[in-house]
């Protein structure tokens, strides 16, 4: 009987080693994968506007690193980059840009009312602030 408690306390011993090489290894793989999932989602949820931007924007704004021709404006729109970094840019700033009548605000040069969905919007305003820079 005393062999057989020692082998069952031995086997609980054991079991406790291995789960305590295993569970943080578990726990750090769950972490990685967190931070992959979130990761790979914010990319996702970005690249409709940045298709969408290169389409649409483009012909007037620098939109990408990875745009194939320059905007046709003698004088472009500031670039994406360029307004994503800008102090005071927000997703609330962006909308209230989008959805106002631009020619009104800079004159007769400045930005048409592109008029977009509600969805297209709030793609572009995504991938504006994707580009944003930690500070």
């Amino acid at each position: 009987m005393a062999a057989m408690i020692s082998k069952d306390k031995h086997k609980a011993l054991r079991l406790k080693q291995i789960i305590s090489l295993v569970a943080p290894i578990l726990i750090i793989s769950a972490m990685t994968i967190g931070i992959n999932a979130h990761a790979v989602s914010q990319e996702v949820a970005v690249s409709p506007g940045h298709d969408f931007a290169l389409l649409v924007c483009a012909a007037c704004h620098v939109v990408a690193a990875d745009q194939k021709t320059p905007p046709i404006l003698r004088r472009p729109g500031p670039s994406f980059d360029a307004i994503a970094n800008k102090p005071g840019t927000t997703a609330d700033s962006l909308k209230n840009f989008l959805a106002t009548t631009h020619a009104e605000i800079a004159g007769a040069t400045g930005m048409p009312n592109e008029q977009l969905a509600d969805y297209q919007t709030e793609e572009v305003i995504n991938y504006i602030l994707s580009l944003r820079r930690t500070r």
